[in-house]
């Protein structure tokens, strides 16, 4: 599965195909979890996080009902994928495979981007990497404090690529499309 965060929280089968992720609360839980993407992120910090300062009765038993409903979604799209949702002490966490998440893509693809000189392969692969975004960075969530300081970062970052592939583009003397 590949998941994304560089727009509109999305999970993808490997096939291409949206996997439909009910409810807000649902996917402000799978938002969490990809922000912290391999590590685990205590129960506490989920309830905080996803329910703020109103968290439902029984905290604890919600969160794990919407941790029940992220692992039928994404096992009905792909079977076993269920298992991507790990129950670690003293939380959960996401197993994301590595180039699965699209903000990681888009780091690789600007990292290797400041390696090179050449400027038509600093072209190619600024484009690869600003072609991943299909919006504001977490757009539902934007402005949930989980998610402030990450949307802020990924921000700059696509501000940066896009000056440098201005840049690129001026040594390529591609002037009509910079205009």
């Amino acid at each position: 599965m590949r998941f994304g965060i560089l727009g509109a929280i999305t999970v993808w089968t490997d096939g291409g195909d949206v996997v439909p992720v009910p409810g807000a609360k649902v996917r402000a839980v799978l938002a969490d979890l990809l922000l912290h993407a391999g590590r685990p992120v205590s129960a506490d910090r989920l309830i905080d996080d996803v329910w703020g300062d109103d968290p439902p009765g029984n905290a604890a038993g919600t969160l794990s009902a919407k941790v029940s409903q992220l692992r039928r979604a994404l096992d009905g799209a792909e079977p076993g994928a269920k298992a991507l949702v790990v129950s670690p002490p003293p939380g959960y966490s996401l197993r994301v495979a590595d180039g699965a998440l699209d903000a990681d893509r888009f780091a690789d693809l600007t990292a290797r981007s400041r390696a090179t000189t050449d400027p038509a392969q600093k072209s190619r692969l600024l484009t690869e990497a600003l072609d991943l975004w299909r919006g504001e960075a977490l757009t539902e969530f934007a402005d949930e404090e989980f998610a402030r300081a990450t949307v802020g970062k990924l921000t700059e970052q696509r501000v940066a690529a896009q000056e440098d592939l201005a840049f690129a583009r001026l040594e390529l003397h591609e002037h009509a499309a910079l205009v």
